[in-house]
């Protein structure tokens, strides 16, 4: 799972969390803000962190685009039309196969 995808997985927690710390700052501080203030700090604190994940985890998938190293483990197997890629040698799920039956069994109600 991307960072991105667990910060809007979390967006609810991580705004009620930004608004308590801007309020413990507040009183930390000794003033209190009012509501509008904290609702427009929290809402710009709370997409500057979606920015940052989101720029983080674009960074990490170009890295990954760019790199080499993950070109040379990459194995491909291609079965019947379909190809596998990197996941045919790993995964148990690969070595499923479906049979239909060769004759439909009759009902005796039909």
């Amino acid at each position: 799972m991307a960072v991105s995808d667990a910060v809007v997985a979390n967006l609810t927690t991580i705004y009620v969390i930004v608004i308590a710390g801007i309020k413990a700052y507040g009183l930390i501080l000794g003033r209190s803000f009012s509501g509008v203030i904290v609702l427009i700090a929290s809402t710009v604190l709370v997409v500057l962190i979606l920015i940052g994940t989101l720029t983080w985890d674009m960074s990490r998938k170009a890295t990954y685009a760019l790199s080499s190293d993950h070109r040379t483990h990459v194995h491909e197997i291609c079965k019947g039309g379909i190809c596998w890629h990197g996941v045919a040698v790993q995964s148990p799920a690969s070595e499923v196969r479906f049979r239909l039956p060769q004759q439909l069994p009759s009902h005796p109600n039909l």
